[in-house]
């Protein structure tokens, strides 16, 4: 009895992670149904749809999508299962609660960048003629991701990089995923600013892990 117990209880510790994923991946299929019915305002954060639309609720809907196509479809599959152990690690300890409560700060300070960023570009692209829409899953999964490394930033871990066992430190891992976010920016921002919008705002769910991480914000 006591043995099943304990199997019973380390089953349970990792529903949140699971119920998240599961979610993640839900709602993002979803959202590439509107965005290829060409309504994705509907679904997905975008300031078009929240000043000509009033679709406020996007705050919440777009906080389990991820933006882009079919194919970051299938890198979002890789980074889940990439990240999987460490989101379960800190659930285990440090509760489910905190880990969906971190999940969403994370996501809302990637809102926070894309309504700056956007706004940065509304005279060329205007809020009643241009959607730029984004789904705001890969800024918590960033600051998920980097509320792991920050305890362990010179310590030596095995990362995967295309699928390559390479040893680094958390410092390392962390600066290649921001770099990550910041190359399609420097490549493509001279043939379209948009890319600004589309890549950038998942720093702000580095930044929300950081602040959390730093100061403790009470968030448990």
């Amino acid at each position: 009895m006591r043995g099943y117990q304990q199997s019973y209880e380390k089953h349970s510790q990792y529903q949140g992670t699971k119920s998240l994923f599961i979610t993640i991946i839900i709602f993002s299929i979803v959202g590439l149904v509107f965005a290829y019915n060409y309504i994705p305002e509907y679904f997905y954060l975008s300031l078009y749809g929240l000043v000509n639309k009033f679709t406020y609720y996007t705050f919440i809907t777009s906080l389990f999508i991820s933006s882009g196509d079919v194919i970051s479809l299938f890198f979002l599959f890789i980074m889940l299962f990439i990240l999987y152990f460490m989101a379960r690690n800190i659930e285990m300890s440090l509760g489910t609660k905190f880990l969906i409560k971190l999940y969403v700060v994370c996501s809302l300070f990637t809102a926070l960048f894309y309504i700056l960023l956007r706004i940065s570009l509304i005279l060329i692209y205007p809020l009643n003629s241009s959607i730029l829409y984004i789904g705001l899953a890969w800024g918590g999964i960033l600051g998920l991701l980097s509320y792991s490394l920050f305890p362990i930033m010179n310590k030596k871990i095995t990362a995967f990089m295309y699928f390559l066992p390479v040893r680094m430190n958390g410092r390392s891992l962390l600066l290649i995923i921001i770099i990550l976010r910041l190359f399609p920016v420097l490549l493509f921002v001279w043939y379209d600013p948009a890319y600004i919008v589309f890549y950038l705002p998942e720093l702000g769910g580095i930044l929300g892990a950081y602040i959390v991480y730093k100061y403790q914000f009470p968030i448990r």
